[in-house]
């Protein structure tokens, strides 16, 4: 085959295709379980392995042949075709043309001639050629030819050439046609006059001499186009030849594994037909055959299920041991029925069953085959299920899932009798203290208890929604019912409730909602049910209340506000005011409590009152102290060079004090800033040492990093006297209302704070003095600092420092003096 890429093509189509015929054939025998093809069917295999590989190389040898055989008809063609044109110059007296054949009439007419022939379908061009005396070829006649077949005569190469030019290619067939031979190129060659096959024919004198030669130049691409088609058609023909052998394979190969399979079936068959006997007897399900609704044949584990014996059970009506409309459908596919269905034992008693069953051909009659099991355990477990998915664990109540389908169900029957529903959210107060004192178990069995005495209510259907959180959804309830069942469930927790000799209390806040004024959807109703829960919640004692819109609003308001809070620390919208502390008997700075104020964009200066305890709720107070000692410690440490003797007081908060990090955070804090940590005085509350151990802890840790404590708010909150002494405060700050009322009845406690407070060896600071008298009164009372509006409002960073530099020039200008 003289292509090359069509040799490649035609044997990788060869193998591609024999190797998709052995894919798929290990498929097939695959799929009928047999072993591959060459195991299968090892014969035929082989039969088609050497067909294939006799197809292959007889493909080859056949189209080379095709090709070959073609080659000679076009020779054959050629040769034809220059014997009439040598024969046809010879007749018009070529011999007597040499190099100036130009001047002889006969040169024109055989270039007329020459002409002719070139419009010959394959011919490109048609010249004559003779020898010189130097044995040199040049052109006799070469009439002008259009190589590049564009339908003129516009190249350089296709002008007439002149005679005499000299012929500069050098071809072998030349000089056997110059032997008086015909010759032709065996393959094409690509020249200045563009790609072409040659043929040469001798031209003869009268004598019978070579005179001269005929130079034919035949279209390469046409006779290529040739040679390639028969290659092609020779190629289908063996392809075609080798698709009839692959189908011819794949029809036995499946033939014979069909057969095979068959075999094997009906051995198969046979053995199953024997298992399935012996497994009917050992299977502990009960296999009933029954036709025309009499029973036919049954195996050992249906007597047993059914307390019959085989005699018994055969020819038995069906029906007999049916209960009458107790089939519940279940699933039907592939021309199997199953169903749930409860049966009748000989003693009378009923069980649920599963039933899968089938009809079939048997004998030459339609019989049914039924599987019958004893689903009465799956059911109990099912219901077990059911109750633990539907129940809250610990107080067998229904859980949030089972409350939420009970309301939907209460107020579809109230849109429907044109009722009022009212749902109740319900939280206990005091079980997380509980739980801290006393432990878990005896929290639970607080809840326990509520959730039995309530349960006792009449008219009330309540659940578990979520740890100490109840709903309770009240059918056919306007305001009063409500009210009233409300006041009922609170009453009933207010009574003491006596676990393990304890008597312990809880308080009850209830949020009520009423359909359809407050909502027509379970989901909205217990949404605005805990927003009123959450009103309610602000209130000491135990209290319900209704929804209202602007309870909705406030809560708004507070999700509002935790949004914008983030967004402040992110955009730097929170600053620090410093509010000054004087030394008393002298009135000197000594410090100055950092004051966080918050400069909204569009609301402007939002009170510390309102957003802080926002801020306590939302975890969002951790990352707001952090930024407020950061930059108090920072903006201290820039005064300290002018006024070594100044400290910065910050208030923690308890979310920050209990932090397991926050004296490792302080710690890195410190190094940060640069701040000399004896300038630092942390600010705690009485309630943050309510737990005096891990308080101990906690400020024994502080302390040894060397910073300063104080007792904030002293007297208004929970203090023992007895521990107070042991812990490692520096300070105690006296609430501004024992200030403010220094000549009425708590006149007397302030002096005792005082002296408390230097009993155990602590400075005192009283907050919110503002008049020179209340000033005066506590520097009699030895009160040791203070700081409040008669020395100065809480002041901006810059406005601070111009406090401290005039207080400074003016006590510098009374030395002076």
């Amino acid at each position: 085959m003289s292509n090359k890429f069509e040799y490649l093509v035609y044997m990788f189509g060869f193998l591609l295709t024999a190797g998709a015929v052995y894919m798929y054939a290990q498929r097939m025998t695959k799929r009928h379980g047999a072993l591959p093809p060459w195991r299968a069917a090892p014969k035929l295999t082989a039969v088609f392995v050497i067909c294939s590989l006799f197809l292959l190389g007889a493909g080859m040898a056949y189209i080379d042949e095709a090709e070959n055989h073609e080659r000679e008809e076009y020779k054959e063609s050629a040769k034809q075709i220059a014997g009439m044109i040598a024969g046809d110059l010879a007749a018009m007296g070529h011999d007597r043309l040499d190099e100036n054949a130009g001047r002889l009439p006969a040169y024109h007419t055989m270039l007329a001639a020459l002409e002719r022939w070139q419009h010959y379908g394959r011919v490109l061009s048609v010249y004559t050629l003779k020898k010189n005396g130097n044995g040199e070829l040049y052109f006799v006649v070469a009439p002008a030819a259009d190589d590049n077949r564009n339908g003129r005569i516009d190249g350089k190469n296709e002008q007439a050439v002149p005679p005499g030019t000299i012929y500069r290619r050098d071809f072998p067939e030349i000089e056997a046609a110059f032997q008086g031979r015909f010759a032709m190129e065996q393959h094409p060659t690509t020249d200045e006059w563009g790609r072409s096959i040659s043929a040469f024919m001798p031209i003869h004198r009268p004598d019978g001499a070579v005179d001269a030669v005929v130079g034919i130049d035949y279209d390469a691409k046409m006779y290529e186009r040739r040679l390639q088609n028969e290659r092609q058609k020779a190629a289908v023909i063996m392809m075609t030849i080798y698709f009839i052998t692959v189908s011819i394979y794949l029809l036995a190969l499946h033939q014979q594994m069909e057969r095979r399979a068959f075999a094997i079936y009906k051995k198969t068959l046979a053995a199953n037909e024997r298992r399935l006997r012996r497994l009917a007897e050992m299977t502990m399900e009960g296999i009933i055959v029954y036709a025309s609704r009499n029973i036919v044949e049954v195996n050992e584990a249906a007597c047993r299920l059914l307390g019959y014996t085989e005699s018994e059970l055969v020819h038995l009506p069906i029906d007999d041991i049916v209960v009458d409309g107790s089939m519940r459908p279940g699933r039907s596919d592939s021309g199997l029925e199953r169903f749930e269905i409860e049966l009748r034992r000989k003693d009378g008693t009923v069980f649920p069953a599963e039933v899968v069953q089938r009809r079939y051909d048997y004998e030459g009659q339609k019989v049914t085959v039924a599987a019958v099991r004893d689903v009465t355990e799956r059911k109990q477990n099912e219901e077990r299920m059911h109750y633990i998915t539907s129940h809250d664990e610990l107080t067998g109540l229904p859980n949030k899932e089972a409350m939420y389908k009970a309301a939907e169900r209460c107020l579809a029957d109230a849109n429907r009798f044109q009722q009022e529903v009212a749902v109740m959210f319900l939280e206990v107060i005091g079980i997380k203290t509980i739980n801290d004192f006393y432990g878990y178990a005896v929290g639970d069995e607080v809840l326990l208890y509520l959730s039995r005495i309530w349960r006792e209510q009449k008219g009330i259907t309540i659940g578990r929604w979520s740890g100490n959180e109840f709903i309770a959804v009240l059918p056919d309830s306007a305001n009063e019912k409500a009210e009233e069942a409300a006041k009922r469930l609170i009453e009933a927790a207010d009574e003491p409730i006596v676990v393990n000799g304890l008597e312990l209390y809880v308080t009850v806040n209830v949020g009520i909602s009423v359909y359809p004024k407050d909502g027509e959807e379970a989901k909205t109703l217990i949404r605005k049910a805990d927003i009123a829960r959450y009103e309610a919640r602000k209130k000491a004692a135990s209290d319900f209340l209704f929804f209202t819109e602007p309870m909705a609003d406030r809560l708004h308001e507070k999700m509002a506000m935790e949004r914008d809070l983030r967004r402040a620390l992110q955009n730097g919208e929170f600053e620090l005011y410093y509010q000054p502390q004087i030394r008393l008997y002298d009135r000197q700075v000594i410090g100055m409590e950092a004051l966080i104020r918050w400069r909204h964009p569009e609301k402007g200066m939002i009170p510390p009152s309102l957003f802080i305890p926002v801020a306590e709720q939302t975890g969002m107070i951790i990352p707001i102290n952090e930024w407020v000692i950061r930059t108090a410690c920072r903006q201290t440490k820039q005064l300290i060079d002018q006024f070594p003797h100044l400290s910065v007081s910050v208030n923690l908060s308890p979310y920050e004090f209990e932090s397991r990090r926050f004296v490792d955070k302080l710690a890195r804090l410190l190094a940060d800033t640069g701040l000399p940590p004896h300038h630092l005085d942390l600010e705690i509350t009485e309630r943050m040492t309510m737990d005096t151990e891990r308080a101990l802890d906690i400020l024994a840790k502080l302390k040894a990093l060397g910073v300063t404590i104080s007792m904030d708010d002293f007297g208004t909150g929970y203090s023992s006297l007895s521990y107070l002494t042991d812990l490692p405060i520096d300070r105690l700050k006296i609430d501004r209302s024992f200030v403010q009322h220094i000549q009425g009845k708590k006149d007397v406690i302030l002096p005792s704070i005082i002296r408390l407070g230097h009993n155990i060896g602590v400075k005192v600071l009283a907050e919110g003095v503002e008049t020179e008298t209340e000033a005066a009164y506590l520097q009699g009372k030895r009160c040791d600092e203070a700081q409040g509006y008669y020395f100065s409002p809480p002041l901006p960073y810059d406005e601070f420092v111009r406090f401290l530099t005039e207080q400074h020039a003016r006590r510098q200008a009374q030395e002076l003096t």
